[in-house]
């Protein structure tokens, strides 16, 4: 039977960061790519920056679960498991929240899901707020939809709009509806390990 793939590490130094910040994520419709591009950002901040980093699972779609199943990882127990300078809480509830960012991280990626409406204070309570799009034509309505009701929140224009392995048209044609300017995320065939594109997109954004 061919075991489950072990993640390498990388050995950068320990650098840290001292300034705790928090980053939230919101698809647009399921499959968008919410989590994936919540992996891509863990392993920049904990393994090419060297910074300790959380990845919250605030949603219901269990798919930490199915990551935790597909690696062998450092760590693991009933509601974590962990990668050098990476943890992923599972399953996380809204009373668990204030608890892990009292800890010794310093990042905090909590993926929202899809459902805006019940995480919305804890998503506005993110430093970093990013709107996860899908480059399928059929569900750019979906985006839309969600940006125009985001018209009344004071900042909304500023934060950041991603969408997974969209084309230049895609991005244009989504930019041009809804007024917002959207990035696109490179593909990763294994998000645990980023490309050099990733990595200076990712540097060029946050830092």
């Amino acid at each position: 039977m061919k075991s489950k793939p072990m993640l390498l590490k990388k050995n950068l130094g320990n650098a840290g960061s001292k300034e705790k910040r928090t980053i939230g994520l919101i698809g647009v419709n399921r499959g968008a790519g919410v989590t994936y591009t919540g992996m891509l950002l863990a392993h920049y901040f904990g393994t090419d920056k060297r910074i300790n980093t959380a990845f919250l699972e605030c949603n219901s779609h269990m798919d930490f679960e199915r990551l935790q199943n597909a690696y062998e990882w450092c760590k693991e127990d009933v509601k974590s498991f962990c990668f050098d300078r990476i943890t992923y809480f599972k399953q996380v509830e809204s009373y668990e929240i204030s608890e892990i960012l009292s800890d010794d991280y310093g990042y905090y990626i909590l993926d929202f899901g899809t459902d805006f409406s019940e995480w919305e204070d804890e998503f506005l309570r993110c430093g970093t707020k990013i709107i996860i799009g899908d480059r399928a034509i059929w569900n750019q309505s979906k985006a839309e939809e969600l940006i125009k009701s985001l018209d009344n929140i004071k900042g909304s224009r500023t934060w950041t709009y991603m969408i997974p392995c969209a084309d230049n048209s895609v991005l244009r044609g989504i930019s041009h509806k809804t007024d917002r300017s959207f990035v696109s995320i490179p593909y990763e065939p294994d998000p645990t390990l980023l490309s050099k594109e990733t990595h200076k997109l990712f540097m060029r954004l946050f830092g």
